[in-house]
């Protein structure tokens, strides 16, 4: 196994057929909005620079399993070399890091959407409910499973994901690019525009999909500043609880929830 980082993705861009990194470079742009050019990646191979974890976190997903964790333990031993050396010794086989069914389980695997993703995932309600179908998938989908749900016009909305590189097709199976995307904040009006109309179709969620509902409420009651406080400080802790689901194995998430809060408080008189 190459030591460095440079030498380890040259020797995988090798094993994998490609004998340019050039070729190498376009096959992965063709799956996903690279946060790097070809001069940074050459700049890696020849190990004039070293890569961030953002890099190195986009190159692992695009990267069969067994390579991406082999580029990752790279990357760790040049950062920690006495603490990897402990953890793999140097005859021994990469461990692979926990994965399930091919989606990456580690919590920093993230890419946060442009905003030209964003207006596409939100162009309609099949576009959006596609997005968080293939995003959740744990293995890919065949067009027949898809179209059980229901959509109106998946073809369309299968073009215009495939356009902006948010899913992929492979062997008559669709699957997202990567293995979660992050929102970008509200920063400009257009933006803002699409995360009203995404609002109003988390409403169509779970009918959409199916789903059993479990629990329902709905308050409008007077209570004490205190209470209030107390009440935002459980549903924080709600929240970061449902948030840890990808911090453990994910294989044993089985189950999906859609869960909507809108809590609202003010005077009212009398």
């Amino acid at each position: 196994m190459a030591e460095t980082v440079g030498g380890t993705l040259k020797s995988i861009r090798k094993k994998m057929g490609y004998l340019s990194a050039r070729s190498f470079y376009m096959a992965l742009e063709g799956r996903a909005d690279l946060v790097f050019n070809y001069s940074y990646y050459m700049k890696i191979e020849g190990g004039q620079i070293a890569p961030s974890d953002k890099v190195i976190n986009q190159l692992a997903v695009l990267l069969p399993q067994a390579d991406g964790d082999e580029l990752v333990a790279a990357y760790c031993r040049e950062l920690f070399p006495k603490q990897m050396d402990r953890i793999i010794s140097p005859n021994a086989a990469v461990r692979p890091l926990s994965r399930a069914t091919g989606k990456n389980s580690i919590k920093g695997f993230q890419q946060e959407l442009t905003e030209r993703q964003v207006s596409k995932v939100g162009r309609t309600r099949d576009h959006y409910f596609l997005f968080l179908l293939l995003t959740l998938a744990r293995a890919p989908l065949t067009r027949a499973q898809i179209e059980a749900y229901g959509f109106v016009d998946l073809g369309t909305a299968l073009q215009d994901l495939q356009d902006v590189k948010l899913l992929m097709e492979e062997g008559g199976a669709f699957s997202a690019t990567f293995p979660e995307f992050v929102f970008p904040k509200a920063s400009t009006e257009s933006i803002k525009k699409i995360y009203a109309l995404l609002d109003v179709y988390d409403q169509e969620r779970a009918a959409f999909f199916k789903l059993e509902k479990v629990k329902r409420g709905s308050f409008f009651k007077r209570i004490s500043p205190r209470q209030s406080d107390i009440l935002l400080a459980h549903l924080e802790l709600l929240f970061q609880t449902i948030r840890s689901a990808d911090e453990v194995d994910v294989s044993y998430n089985t189950e999906v929830i859609s869960f909507n809060v809108n809590l609202h408080k003010g005077p009212v008189k009398g």
